[in-house]
């Protein structure tokens, strides 16, 4: 059961620095008030995850790492007491090229232990091995670029990402202008192998994907001061209002007019 009260959201980004910003999307770090179950909403995201038990010194004693693959139902994370989180989310289509892993098979999954260590080789090491958290940052971004490096681009990844990129920016044109008018941007029929192609290289179906992205920025208005209901569904794509609460009941387990607290992602138009 979802918290009823759920504790602020302490989420963050940090700067990406030199880290490739066509493959990593952000370094974020969260910082729970206490331990708690935290609901993670679905944003078709795989991200490398390390949970640091931290003493009041500020020391990290432990380091218990994660890569969350791509979701498209929402989780309840358990946060234990003493417990910071840092972690780099890689943008939609590149992790199968960096991880070597097949996303498909990450799908609504997590891999630790055993499994992690595979995906990630010698980095693992220093992760474990972090004794602070400015150690974990540098471990969890040195292992990120070297992931980055070694991605190699097939024409079915392209394709995937080129359509990646459209859906983007067709939800980004749908949000209002300073002068208060709306862009179109008109959607080009997938075709079978394009549909093929992006479960391959995102993990998620095409249409599975397209409803996520836009639950997230529904999600981001619905923050927005004097939104209303009706407004949020229009502007975000949906038919109806009817239609926006059924796609959330389906990605978060919530309806709009009850939305409950969580990390979300902002989309970007100049983003790969």
């Amino acid at each position: 059961m979802l918290n009823a009260t759920p504790p602020p959201v302490s989420y963050t980004e940090l700067p990406l620095g030199p880290l490739d910003a066509e493959k990593i999307e952000a370094v974020w770090r969260y910082d729970p008030a206490d331990a708690h179950q935290q609901l993670v909403l679905p944003d078709g995201r795989v991200d490398l995850v390390a949970h640091c038990a931290v003493q009041p010194s500020g020391g990290v004693t432990s380091v218990w790492l994660v890569i969350a693959g791509p979701a498209d139902r929402p989780a309840l994370v358990a946060l234990r007491p003493g417990t910071i989180v840092m972690g780099v989310r890689f943008h939609i289509g590149w992790v199968g090229a960096c991880l070597g892993i097949e996303p498909g098979a990450l799908r609504n999954r997590t891999l630790t232990g055993v499994d992690a260590e595979q995906a990630l080789g010698p980095w693992l090491s220093h992760l474990l091995c972090a004794d602070t958290l400015l150690a974990v940052e540098f471990a969890l971004r040195a292992a990120a670029s070297a992931l980055a490096s070694r991605a190699c681009v097939t024409a079915a990844h392209r394709r995937a990402l080129e359509a990646i990129h459209r859906m983007k920016l067709r939800l980004v044109a749908q949000l209002p202008s300073p002068g208060g008018t709306t862009t179109t941007y008109a959607a080009a029929p997938a075709s079978r192998t394009l549909r093929r192609d992006m479960v391959t290289v995102a993990g998620l179906p095409l249409r599975t994907l397209a409803g996520i992205l836009r639950f997230q920025q529904a999600m981001v208005l619905l923050g927005a001061q004097g939104a209303s209901l009706g407004d949020v569904a229009l502007v975000s794509g949906y038919a109806d209002q009817a239609h926006m609460t059924r796609e959330f009941r389906r990605f978060g387990g919530f309806t709009p007019a009850v939305p409950q607290s969580a990390p979300l992602v902002r989309l970007d138009a100049r983003s790969p």
